[in-house]
C-alpha cells in the first residue's frame, strides 16, 4: 500500500472546488492541484511558451503537463461533486438532538444563499463547534473511503 499524508489529503478534500482538481501521485503520495486554466494552457504549451509565464503560474502549468504526460501515475482525489457539502449539512441537521433547530436549519438550506444562511444560523445557535467537528468527521470518512478504493494508506 502506498502512503499519503493525512493532513494533505484532508486539506485537498476540504479545498476541493469546481475550478480545478486534485491528484495524488501513486508512487510518492504527493498531492497536486491542477486548475482548469493551467490544464488548458498545458494542452498546447511548449518549453518556449513556459518562459512567458511568471514562476507562480509556470509551476501550475508544469504540474498539469506532468499529470497529463504521466497519467497512469496519478489518481484523482474526490471532487467537490463527490464531497457534496450540501448533503453533509443536511446530515448534520438530522444529527442534532434539537428538532426545532434541526428544522430551522433544514429550512435555511432551501433556495439561494442556503450555505450562508446555514452557517450564520449554526453560529447564531452557538453550535458551530459541533458543526465543524461533524463536517471534519464526514470529510475524514470520505478520505478513508477514497484511500480504501485506491489502495492508499494514511
Amino acid at each position: 500500500m502506498k502512503k499519503i499524508k493525512k493532513e494533505d489529503l484532508l486539506e485537498a478534500i476540504e479545498l476541493a472546488n469546481d475550478q480545478g482538481e486534485y491528484y495524488c501521485n501513486k508512487a510518492t503520495g504527493e498531492i497536486v492541484y491542477i486548475s482548469e486554466e493551467d490544464r488548458r494552457i498545458a494542452e498546447d504549451c511548449t518549453e518556449e511558451d513556459l518562459e512567458n509565464y511568471p514562476d507562480w503560474q509556470r509551476d501550475g502549468i508544469e504540474a498539469a503537463i506532468e499529470v497529463e504526460v504521466n497519467w497512469d501515475n496519478y489518481i484523482s482525489l474526490p471532487s467537490s461533486y463527490d464531497i457534496n457539502e450540501y448533503d453533509i449539512m443536511v446530515e448534520f441537521c438530522y444529527f442534532l438532538d434539537d428538532n426545532k433547530r434541526s428544522n430551522e436549519l433544514l429550512s435555511a438550506l432551501k433556495g439561494k444563499g442556503a450555505f450562508r444562511r446555514f452557517k450564520d444560523m449554526v453560529t447564531g445557535f452557538n453550535i458551530d463547534n459541533k458543526w465543524y467537528k461533524f463536517r471534519e468527521e464526514a470529510l475524514m470518512k470520505i478520505a478513508l473511503e477514497w484511500c480504501e478504493e485506491n489502495d492508499m494508506e494514511i
